[in-house]
């Protein structure tokens, strides 16, 4: 029963005894004849109405008293005893009204570890008022219960009682405790989680460490391998050169020497009469000539004159013939804005990427015609070989087998540059080079 309702009723009680008080008071000062007095019919009238007014007060009290949701004890002040108790509480502690009353608060064993304390028990006498949000009781079917206790002392006929409110909050403390356990049972699960987290992120950390010292030697291997390519490359076009200079200077200037010698020798022989001999030195001669062409091409296959003398614009342009007269295939030449390369070692390049590429349309195309082009564009050189041919797949393009264009490749990337090599079936093969002026190129190349 809330306590404000029952304590309006209590006040409103007090109020009506007071008043219906009031004409026994008069009546007792009044003289009669009798030697008493007598009511008058307003007094008597007015004592009725507050008689039923008192009668319907107490019955309001007493409905709310028995039908209150919250468990009500009634003690006497000055001595502790329970003199009144609801049903409510009867049946929240299992004990009868009978086993309550006359009782002190402590001798009833749901509350003999608290109020009683006697100086618990002094304390609300003395301040009028205890309150405990969560009171844990042992009802007498020893079943636990949680319950809000708040007592508060007042008059009530003349007579000081302590009137105890106790509220059950066993469902509401019960979903407390499991919210609280669920709160420890997540704190622990989040502790487990974030020490395996932090397990795995160790791990990680060092797995990710040990990848970055692989992946650095690896980068400083690719370096080695870089580097070692390019002085492949520079120790093989010096020792092309070196052993076309030789063949030509050398093996060229004594052959040369032989067939002056050979003409010399048949001049001699047909002017004194050795006409058949004469003609045995005149194939040796042929044959001779036929040597000196074949050093010329080996030579010039090694490292052509032309482009160290005359640059690769004109380099490409004799690539072009040889090309059309060793095949039959038809190859145009465009060169827009090219004349010589100052630098050697791009220029080379641009030589050999041209040679690989018509070697593998020779090979490989079937094609009928080829456009080769040079071109300089802002900052760079773009280099275009394109065929008529059947046209190069993706997985040749990129297989291990296919070594010339990975030398192309391998010569572009050297060179700070891109390549691009595709082909359609049936519709030829294109292969486009974009190679940085100078600065992006090695020095090695």
């Amino acid at each position: 029963m809330p306590s404000k309702t029952k304590f309006h009723l209590m006040e409103e009680n007090a109020t009506l005894r007071a008043r219906l008080a009031e004409p026994e008071k008069r009546l007792a000062k009044s003289p009669s004849v009798n030697g008493g007095g007598d009511l008058s019919e307003s007094d008597i009238a007015d004592r009725k109405r507050i008689q039923v007014a008192l009668t319907v007060s107490e019955i309001r009290y007493r409905r709310l008293f028995e039908t209150a949701k919250d468990g009500i004890l009634i003690l006497d002040a000055d001595t502790g005893r329970i003199t009144d108790a609801n049903p409510y509480l009867q049946k929240l502690l299992g004990y009868s009204l009978a086993e309550l009353l006359g009782k002190m608060l402590w001798e009833i064993g749901p509350f003999k570890d608290i109020a009683a304390s006697r100086g618990a028990f002094r304390r609300l006498q003395r301040k009028e008022y205890i309150r405990y949000d969560n009171l844990p009781l042992e009802t007498k079917g020893h079943q636990r219960k949680h319950v809000e206790f708040v007592s508060n002392v007042y008059q009530e006929n003349g007579t000081r009682v302590i009137q105890c409110n106790i509220r059950d909050i066993t469902p509401r403390h019960n979903v407390e405790e499991a919210l609280a356990n669920a709160s420890k049972e997540m704190e622990r699960r989040v502790e487990e989680r974030t020490a395996e987290l932090l397990t795995a992120n160790r791990l990680m950390k060092k797995m990710l460490d040990e990848g970055k010292r692989a992946e650095e030697e690896v980068r400083k291997s690719r370096e080695r391998l870089r580097n070692l390519s390019e002085r492949l490359q520079s120790l093989l076009e010096e020792e092309r050169t070196r052993i076309s200079r030789e063949i030509h200077d050398e093996l060229g200037q004594a052959l040369t020497a032989l067939k002056i010698d050979l003409s010399l020798t048949r001049r001699s022989l047909v002017a004194g009469g050795h006409a058949n001999q004469s003609a045995k030195i005149h194939e040796i001669e042929r044959a001779v000539n036929r040597i000196i062409r074949t050093v010329r091409k080996i030579a010039t296959d090694l490292r052509p004159g032309v482009l160290d003398e005359l640059g690769v614009a004109a380099a490409l342009e004799w690539m072009a013939k040889d090309f059309r007269n060793r095949t039959g295939i038809g190859c145009k030449v465009s060169i827009q804005g090219v004349d010589k390369i100052s630098d050697n070692a791009l220029a080379t390049a641009i030589f050999r990427i041209v040679q690989e590429a018509l070697t593998n349309v020779m090979r490989h195309a079937a094609a009928s015609r080829v456009n080769m082009s040079l071109k300089k564009k802002d900052d760079t050189f773009v280099v275009e070989v394109r065929d008529n041919g059947i046209g190069i797949t993706e997985g040749r393009s990129t297989g291990s087998k296919s070594l010339g264009l990975i030398g192309i490749r391998e010569r572009v990337r050297l060179l700070g540059g891109e390549a691009v090599i595709r082909g359609k079936p049936g519709e030829g093969t294109i292969v486009r080079v974009t190679l940085p002026d100078g600065e992006g190129a090695s020095a090695n190349a």
